[in-house]
């Protein structure tokens, strides 16, 4: 690790050095390729862990303007002034609130008792509770909570080596069902809001709730099923006995307290009513979606409600998550100013083919970006003004691309590398090539779904 972070720090600085060494040239003047150098010295620190997230995000605000990439420290701090930095605070808040009750393990046990017949049918139950909880919470919270409900139940086993075997399944299912389920609701995931607000941004047009929701939904039931087959056929989870499920369920009971506590009862309210209010905000234009999370958020602190205090909420909150976001949407809007989105563009050709071969070279694309970049939160806002482009210019819907790469975005998963699947990597059930086995034929079946259900979709929904 210590080798990993000196090479990390000993090429980003040579990667910097290189760019202020390349002269302007056609495509890009020196401002242009100085931008470059900083993008890829960014994208190095983060995969090289050369620094902590949150001071790598920090110290590439100051180099901005000190290398001449942006005008002023105001400028290099503008992506935390766009709303989805202020929703990612707000929905590990809320995430933050619904881990403080037992509903992820209310939803679990009933699954359990209705599917747990054996140890195929628990993991089944377990990918489709995290999917559906991932649906309204962050994936990276729904990772960590599942990911802890699955460490115990991988007790059960007395046998070490059986114990491990069927941990791999678990650990590699659980973030790939917290990432599919992401994409049912634009809440879902993060990358999801990146894409609607870099929509909106640039073209002024925007993806209600219903809409995204009417795409991502049917995606995520042909997904989880076949995500559960892969990962039960592939590693082979050993099996366990009835009783020892039961055993399971029945300690799960013991700690679920048997009727709804007021403080569960207040959450559960709140967070319904600001699922009812972003589903509403498919009608009424006037509801936002970011600013009804933050004000549901803030809500949990009032007096006489109280379910979340600040302690909790700052210890509880991705602040990786926040400078990460904010930081990258500053780079990217930097690469836009300085012609870098531009030329990106102009290396793609004007392709006037079908919507189902576009959609199908976007997920193709995005994919591939991502064994370069695997930071999704990272590459939608380095590729939005470019994707975006290649939409007019082919005479397609910018929406649906931006809908397609951001689905794409969400299955993050070939290597675990991303947030989400490196939470449960880090227990060392699995390694760095085992969820490829598994992952590569997910991401095919994405780009046959983007190809096919979307442009339909699009027809139905009016997105195109």
């Amino acid at each position: 690790m210590e080798k990993r972070k000196a090479a990390g720090l000993s090429l980003t600085i040579i990667v910097i050095l290189i760019s202020f060494c390349i002269p302007g040239n056609t495509y890009l003047d020196v401002k242009g390729i100085r931008t470059v150098g900083v993008l890829v010295s960014f994208l190095i620190m983060l995969v090289t862990e050369a620094l902590p997230v949150v001071v790598t995000s920090l110290v590439y605000c100051g180099l901005m303007p000190l290398l001449g990439i942006t005008e002023n420290l105001a400028e290099a701090l503008s992506g935390y002034s766009q709303p989805i930095v202020f929703f990612t605070l707000a929905s590990f808040g809320i995430a933050a609130a619904l881990t403080e009750i037992p509903l992820s393990q209310r939803i679990l046990r009933k699954l359990l008792e209705m599917f747990g017949q054996g140890i195929e049918s628990v993991l089944l139950a377990m990918m489709v509770a995290c999917a559906v909880f991932s649906s309204i919470v962050s994936n990276v919270p729904t990772c960590a909570i599942f990911m802890a409900i699955s460490l115990d139940f991988l007790k059960l086993y007395e046998d070490e080596t059986d114990r491990r075997k069927t941990g791999r399944a678990f650990m590699i299912a659980i973030p790939i069902a917290s990432m599919i389920g992401g994409m049912m609701t634009p809440a879902g995931s993060s990358i999801n809001l990146i894409a609607i607000s870099q929509l909106e941004i640039y073209t002024g047009a925007d993806i209600s709730f219903i809409q995204w929701m009417v795409a991502g939904i049917p995606m995520s039931l042909v997904l989880i099923p076949l995500a559960w087959w892969l990962a039960i056929k592939i590693y082979k989870p050993v099996p366990v006995t009835k009783e020892k499920i039961q055993q399971f369920i029945n300690k799960m009971s013991e700690d679920i307290p048997e009727k709804l506590d007021v403080q569960e009862r207040k959450v559960m309210v709140i967070v319904g009513s600001t699922l009812i209010l972003w589903i509403t905000s498919s009608w009424i234009s006037q509801i936002n979606v970011m600013v009804v999370a933050i004000l549901g958020c803030c809500l949990m602190f009032f007096p006489k409600v109280e379910v979340l205090n600040v302690d909790t909420f700052l210890r509880e909150n991705s602040w990786d998550a926040f400078f990460l976001v904010g930081t990258v949407l500053s780079i990217s809007g930097a690469m836009i100013k300085n012609g870098v989105s531009d030329c990106i563009a102009g290396l793609i050709p004007v392709m006037n083919v079908s919507p189902q071969l576009l959609n199908a070279f976007v997920a193709v694309l995005i994919f591939v970006s991502l064994i370069v970049i695997p930071v999704a939160t990272s590459l939608l806002p380095i590729l939005s003004a470019t994707l975006i482009t290649v939409a007019v210019n082919a005479g397609a819907s910018p929406a649906l691309i931006m809908m397609t790469a951001a689905f794409c975005a969400c299955n993050c998963y070939l290597l675990p590398l991303d947030t989400v699947p490196l939470i449960t990597y880090s227990k060392g059930y699995y390694s760095m090539t085992d969820m490829a086995k598994s992952t590569i034929f997910l991401q095919i079946t994405v780009v046959l779904l983007s190809a096919v259900w979307l442009p339909v979709l699009g027809k139905i929904v009016g997105l195109v």
